[in-house]
């Protein structure tokens, strides 16, 4: 069956979404840093990552679009966080993808 017909799940698309914009290193730096930083954390303790401060800014600015960061905070000292919730919600989703595909190779392990 060709993939273009297959329906996909929203929990499938969903997963495939966040792995998509989590997908450079940028922002996988980007989110370790403010997980290190207890949640919280100034745009200026994410320019120690060894990129120009342009380009932080505008992954910044794509994650916080697409809802994976948030900002609190007022003018001058505004922190960004993780969307905890969502990135609990993503990490069951792919907990429950790798179970299942553990289990698919023990299953064929015994075939």
């Amino acid at each position: 069956m060709p993939y273009f017909n297959l329906k996909f799940s929203n929990t499938d698309n969903e997963l495939a979404n966040f792995a998509k914009a989590l997908a450079l290193p940028v922002r996988i730096a980007i989110v370790r840093i403010i997980m290190a930083n207890g949640n919280s954390v100034s745009k200026e303790s994410l320019y120690s990552i060894p990129f120009n401060h342009e380009t932080i800014t505008k992954h910044l600015a794509e994650l916080k679009r697409m809802g994976i960061i948030k900002a609190h905070g007022f003018r001058g000292s505004i922190k960004y966080g993780l969307d905890e919730q969502l990135f609990r919600q993503m990490a069951d989703g792919f907990a429950m993808l790798f179970e299942s595909l553990r289990t698919f190779e023990h299953d064929l392990q015994d075939c």
